[in-house]
């Protein structure tokens, strides 16, 4: 995941539209008021699923749409059974 941002509160006032359009690429966003922190902004589970749907089979039609390359991926030789999917 990516690194936690910290932003001040005036930041977030002066660039709202792009601070939560970005939101939900990250875990959460640190919020300072004086130089101390004060808040923390979360994305709604809601709209992570959103985006979870939205690149949902992205990679259909690519070198990784492959049942080979996923059946070794899964696999452990320390495993004795493999991991169903």
């Amino acid at each position: 995941m990516n690194k936690t941002p910290i932003i001040t509160i005036t930041d977030l006032r002066r660039n709202f539209g792009a601070i939560t359009e970005k939101l939900t690429s990250f875990e959460k966003i640190i919020l300072t008021r004086g130089g101390e922190p004060f808040a923390i902004l979360k994305a709604a589970p809601e709209e992570k699923k959103k985006l979870l749907k939205k690149v949902k089979g992205a990679w259909k039609g690519t070198a990784l749409d492959s049942d080979k390359l996923w059946e070794s991926a899964v696999k452990k030789t320390s495993r004795k059974t493999d991991i169903l999917l």
